[in-house]
């Protein structure tokens, strides 16, 4: 750079005389005290700034209701359904330990910390110590209704067989520190069982013992039961904890082996809108605890069973009255080995007289048997409101003839939608029975279906393109003539 013409340029050292020099020295000395106290200050200034990004970053500077309700969805499941895998606490934790200022609005969303979801095979470390966090977590909820999710299984790859099982003091001490976890949730004064909305219970009954001991007045507040243990309970063991459960609305159970659940669980039956009872193919036990929960039934919208196979209950002196039922999912199963005749279903014994949409599926069952159940059905209530129909034949025997099919069919002239699955034959004969004649056709029979608006077909064999199923399709869309004459027979266009 070159010099200004204000500057003289210095060539040679500067010589100072002694007195200059110490001048000169002192004014170094000040001039060195003076840069030190500035950079004193500018270290300040650049702390400063910093400290105001920091609270004017955008997480600072989102509103606290905006930042909770963030958090309310973190804090839910992707597929919008608790279950007991969950990691519910580590995300809490996580989310309270980014700042002051996150876990503050954390712990003031006491939603975040209205679901518990524990699983022993998944958060195994939660349980030492008897689970003394969780009277923290249980205020944080507030006064909101809570919902616990539990799987607390039996491992037999780690534990052994059930007989074993009682051997392993490393066993004990897990259940041990169960029971303490779950006292410590019962016995907390912020968690009254009052407040318990909704439970979920899966594994080993002996884990749940401070649950069963509950007394009969124990989750009033109770809306929904879900239970599925993995071992049937003694013969005489009795759980009247939820029995006054008075806003019991939706239950569920999944049946062990041998011995259905409702014999062990007093629960309230009339109040139920939404009951869903699911066995294993294999299950051994009499179904006739079914006909007797069901009777007491009569507030039901909505019913999925599948009862199970094996033995032939005795028919109740009375049909099962379902008189507010809109929603039937029901399962036939095949008859076990031995059983010289399998009886009836329970459907044999329904009387629904709102129903509306029922799917029924047949597993390993007899067509004959499923027809006949189902005229008796008919007979028993006409379901004259019934829309939907869905039959899955993905397990039959043999291949349903199309013929015996629409037989069953013409019992339904007032669905309007029909989806059918597991086709494994020509359904062409029942696809003329649905095609519509016109008026010029000398023809009386009575068209199929006449007000099925929705059809869908699932085929499970490779066979060859059903030729009836175009003449039928377009014979319902009132194409090339085929419109209905005013005198004709009344048959809905077909939609979908």
């Amino acid at each position: 750079m070159e010099p200004s013409p204000s500057q003289s340029r210095i060539e040679q050292p500067l010589r100072f005389p002694p007195v200059e020099k110490s001048i000169r020295a002192e004014g170094e000395i000040e001039s060195l005290d003076s840069r030190t106290e500035k950079l004193t200050l500018n270290e300040d200034e650049v702390a400063l700034p910093a400290s105001v990004s920091d609270i004017l970053s955008p997480a600072h500077r989102i509103p606290i209701e905006i930042l909770s309700e963030i958090f309310e969805l973190v804090c839910y499941p992707n597929h919008g359904k608790f279950y007991p895998q969950f990691d519910i606490v580590r995300t809490t934790t996580s989310l309270s330990q980014v700042c002051v200022v996150w876990r503050q609005v954390a712990h003031d969303t006491p939603r975040i910390w209205s679901n518990l979801c524990l699983s022993i095979p998944e958060h195994m470390s939660l349980f030492n110590g008897g689970g003394k966090w969780v009277n923290e977590w249980l205020s944080r909820s507030g006064v909101l209704p809570l919902e616990l999710y539990l799987d607390f299984p039996t491992d037999n790859s780690t534990w052994g067989t059930e007989e074993e099982i009682e051997t392993y003091s490393e066993y004990q001490s897990l259940v041990q520190e169960v029971h303490c976890l779950l006292k410590q949730i019962f016995d907390h004064r912020h968690c009254l069982t009052d407040q318990i909305r909704s439970i979920s219970l899966i594994g080993d009954p002996v884990f749940f013992t401070p649950i069963f001991a509950l007394g009969c007045f124990s989750f009033r507040g109770m809306e929904r039961i879900s239970i599925q243990m993995t071992r049937s309970f003694n013969e005489d063991f009795r759980v009247n904890s939820f029995s006054s459960a008075n806003n019991l609305r939706h239950l569920e159970i999944v049946e062990p082996y041998f011995r259905s659940q409702l014999r062990t669980f007093l629960l309230p039956a009339d109040q139920l809108i939404d009951l869903r009872i699911r066995t294993r193919n294999y299950s051994h036990f009499n179904s006739s605890v079914y006909a007797d929960f069901l009777q007491q039934c009569s507030s039901l919208v909505r019913l999925e069973i599948n009862p199970p196979s094996s033995p032939v209950f005795g028919l109740p002196a009375a049909r099962i009255s379902l008189p507010m039922l809109k929603y039937l999912h029901f399962t036939f199963h095949l008859p076990s080995e031995g059983d010289e005749a399998p009886g009836v279903s329970l459907l044999h014994i329904f009387a629904v007289p709102l129903l509306e949409d029922m799917t029924l599926i047949l597993r390993y069952a007899e067509f004959r048997d499923f027809s006949r159940d189902l005229t008796a059905l008919q007979g028993n209530s006409p379901t004259s409101n019934l829309k939907s129909l869905t039959l899955e034949m993905n397990w039959t025997f043999k291949a349903i003839d199309a013929m015996d099919l629409a037989s069953v069919l013409l019992l339904f002239p007032t669905i309007t939608s029909f989806r059918l699955f597991g086709i494994q034959s020509d359904m062409n004969p029942l696809f003329q029975a649905m095609t519509y004649q016109n008026q010029n056709s000398n023809d009386d029979s009575v068209t199929l279906l006449p007000m099925i608006l929705n059809l869908e077909l699932e085929y499970r064999k490779r066979t060859s393109y059903p030729a009836e199923l175009i003449p039928m399709i377009l014979s319902r869309s009132w194409l090339n003539g085929h419109q209905p004459h005013a005198d004709a027979e009344i048959v809905a266009r077909l939609q979908q």
